[in-house]
């Protein structure tokens, strides 16, 4: 049985009260609830992605914006300081509409999932994080998803508007549904739970 360590359980149960949240569409409250029951029983093949990116170094920035917009967003923050060394790093680097510097100024944070701080495949749980004046490119995945935004930022799903659900609020993508997100002045914090 694997083991998980007490920073891992911590953010769990913060982004689970999170993910909880009446501010965030019925449907994305639902996916990440099944997301949570998974999370239940910890999974760990030990296979860490390592490699930092250069939008790492907007972290600290990003957790200061959280902790100094809301007091209920520091534990998120300070959750997500305690782990850093242990997350997993990746990016993308395709898809159309992105700004054009964005494969430098985005990084997608693992916590729960693959090459995360507990690796593992039938869930993943992290967050995104961008610089300010990002545009991140359109995108779509087969498995559905739920954001929460812990910074000023924006989204965008099928085409239609840009829109910002406010700190704590949060977005569902359906599977195949094409979004996007954008930063302001800010750096962008979000975390999401999706299903694999």
């Amino acid at each position: 049985m694997a083991l998980r360590s007490d920073n891992i359980s911590t953010f769990i149960e913060i982004a689970q009260h999170l993910f909880r949240s009446t501010s965030l569409p019925g449907a994305g409250r639902n996916v990440a609830a099944r997301v949570f029951e998974r999370l239940r029983a910890p999974s760990d093949d030990e296979i860490r992605h390592g490699a930092r990116y250069p939008a790492c170094e907007w972290l600290d920035a990003a957790l200061a914006t959280v902790t100094a917009q809301s007091a209920e967003m520091g534990p998120v923050a300070r959750a997500i300081k305690a782990l850093e060394p242990q997350l997993g790093w990746s990016r993308r680097t395709s898809g159309s509409h992105g700004s054009p510097r964005y494969i430098e100024d985005h990084v997608h944070g693992m916590i729960c999932g693959p090459g995360g701080a507990e690796s593992r495949y039938d869930v993943q749980l992290g967050f995104s994080l961008m610089a300010p004046n990002t545009r991140y490119p359109d995108h779509s995945h087969p498995p559905e998803e739920a954001y929460v935004l812990l910074t000023p930022g924006e989204f965008r799903q099928q085409g239609g508007e840009w829109f910002d659900p406010g700190i704590g609020g949060g977005i569902h993508n359906a599977p195949h549904n094409v979004h996007a997100m954008r930063s302001g002045d800010t750096p962008f914090l979000a975390i999401w739970s999706l299903l694999t």
